[in-house]
């Protein structure tokens, strides 16, 4: 996702954060008092994928971070999850937040020029879950096919299995066109639909990119990025 779905959220308070961290032992702790009862390693798979979402997470949006920037794009924000703000940051000098719920998040690039830039954010958008397809293609060919496919009851196995399910979970879902409903009633556009929609769109669409992207200081000035 390479657009800001959902509203600035204040960042959140002290019973807010507390809150979010019950919330996560309790839903860990079902998931621990599941995995306990009757337990069968093969219970562990569920666990082990809703763990590697937020690290995937992370994968998938650097991955159009980094491509946008090689493309010669600006990047004017990287964002894990969604709702209140936790904390922000900048690495290599592209601020990044981090936002309570790790379901989802976004990155705003914005062109630079007018060359060929249908094609490039394109390929921005493919970057997410192209970086992702490339992981499990790694993992596979080091495992070999057959071994990620092989019913088993070996820990380590079943992670690397439960993470590549993961894996292709988060990209086909990315590149399947599609709108997603977010919090406040914005549509969100899919990485497949924006794939899509970049060659659709005109050049004067990416020339007022261009214009917002140099009249917008949010991104260049430390006194707006303080809370």
């Amino acid at each position: 996702m390479m657009d800001d779905p959902t509203p600035e959220r204040n960042p959140t308070g002290a019973g807010e954060r507390w809150s979010a961290v019950i919330f996560l032992l309790i839903l860990l702790g079902l998931f621990a008092g599941e995995v306990i009862r009757e337990y069968h390693p093969a219970k562990l798979t569920a666990l082990f994928i809703v763990l590697f979402w937020i690290p995937l997470l992370v994968l998938h949006e650097t991955g159009h971070a980094v491509v946008a920037a090689l493309l010669g794009w600006r990047v004017h924000r990287i964002v894990i999850g969604m709702g209140p703000r936790l904390t922000r940051f900048r690495v290599a000098g592209i601020p990044v937040e981090l936002r309570m719920v790790p379901v989802e998040g976004f990155v705003i690039p914005t062109p630079r020029n007018l060359r060929w830039p249908q094609l490039k954010s394109a390929l921005i958008y493919f970057a997410g879950p192209g970086t992702e397809l490339l992981l499990l293609a790694l993992l596979a060919t080091v495992l070999g096919f057959d071994t990620m496919l092989t019913r088993t009851d070996h820990i380590g196995l079943l992670a690397a299995q439960s993470f590549g399910v993961a894996v292709l979970a988060s990209a086909v879902i990315n590149l399947m066109p599609h709108y997603a409903t977010m919090p406040g009633g914005q549509f969100a556009a899919s990485d497949g639909l924006g794939i899509i929609r970049s060659f659709l769109r005109s050049d004067e669409d990416y020339a007022r990119q261009i214009d917002w992207s140099a009249e917008e200081p949010w991104a260049e000035d430390p006194e707006k990025w303080k809370d």
